[in-house]
């Protein structure tokens, strides 16, 4: 099993990324993310996305900046990423802070916590 992207029940995009992450894996994730973040802005709803990282494997420093591009760009309005805490935590939060846009985005280690701020 591989990586996903879905649109939940509650109009969340979680995107579940599961083994290691190569460039190429991690701009699929963001075109299927970008064509519901579409989808979601023509009904005229938020852009709430749950990025989990609880299955991921090794992210390459190419791959790194890819999710620094995409973190750019998408058109979300709010972003939770998901894991384990510790380096993870660490390495996630500096990759937000790369993106300009910390302000919509924020780490947690608790799925419940994160779905509750992006519904906040």
């Amino acid at each position: 099993m591989g990586n996903r992207v879905l649109l939940n029940q509650d109009n969340i995009i979680v995107i579940e990324v599961v083994g290691d992450q190569t460039p190429a894996s991690v701009e699929l994730m963001g075109r299927q993310t970008d064509l519901l973040l579409t989808e979601l802005k023509t009904l005229g709803k938020p852009g709430l996305i749950l990025d989990d990282l609880m299955q991921i494997g090794a992210v390459g420093a190419d791959a790194r900046k890819v999710v620094v591009e995409l973190g750019e760009w998408l058109d979300y309005d709010k972003l939770a990423m998901l894991g384990k805490g510790g380096i993870m935590k660490l390495g996630a939060n500096l990759m937000l802070r790369a993106t300009g846009r910390s302000y919509k985005l924020r780490y947690f280690d608790d799925r419940q916590k994160a779905i509750n701020w992006l519904q906040a």
